[in-house]
């Protein structure tokens, strides 16, 4: 399956979630929370403070990275996988999406919403990390997934059908073990494998 640019961003940012919970986190203004913090009922009074120094941002970046991160789980779950293949060999390989972490991490060094030019360059920053994990094909490779119970695997494998035996990485929500049967599609280049509806 391959995705549209507004499929795949929204994938991308979803992978940013729990660091726009951390933006979120650091941008409370402990000033206000030393004093009575209002209600529930008091949250649309216009006298009620919210104890968020750039409230709109940082609300409003949880909110959208959050959607996206549920567009993301419902994309995977969906992933048609037609086709069977028969696994030889399975690795799982975690340190793999983990270093997917890397320019996650290096794109939020020193983000502050209170200097726009920083998040200017964050913004361009963040454009061309995107386009160059969607030209390469690992929209799909999100270190968040492994919350989430989704593993990476190194496999060989073959089609029912074929005996040429290839070898490849799979995203999976189970554990993939050899001699059996699994099935499979893709998400751009990334397999994405589950149980055949019999099971095996």
């Amino acid at each position: 399956m391959q995705l549209r640019r507004s499929s795949a961003f929204a994938l991308y940012i979803g992978s940013y979630f729990p660091l726009c919970l951390v933006l979120l986190a650091q941008d409370i203004d402990f000033e206000v929370t030393k004093s009575s913090l209002c209600s529930p009922s008091e949250w649309f009074d216009i006298a009620c403070q919210v104890p968020l120094l750039h409230p709109f941002w940082s609300i409003g970046a949880v909110v959208v990275s959050a959607t996206c991160l549920l567009i993301t789980l419902w994309t995977l779950g969906k992933a048609d996988v037609a086709h069977r293949i028969c696994i030889a060999e399975a690795k799982h390989i975690p340190a793999d999406l983990i270093n997917y972490i890397i320019p996650y991490v290096v794109s939020f060094m020193g983000l502050d919403f209170a200097s726009p030019s920083k998040i200017v360059g964050f913004a361009v920053f963040f454009v061309l990390i995107f386009w160059i994990t969607y030209r390469s094909g690992q929209i799909v490779m999100n270190p968040i997934l492994a919350v989430f119970g989704w593993k990476l695997f190194e496999i060989k494998y073959n089609f029912l059908q074929s005996r040429d035996q290839l070898s490849g990485r799979v995203l999976a929500r189970i554990e993939i073990e050899p001699n059996r049967t699994y099935a499979h599609g893709n998400i751009q280049d990334v397999m994405i494998v589950r149980e055949t509806q019999s099971g095996g």
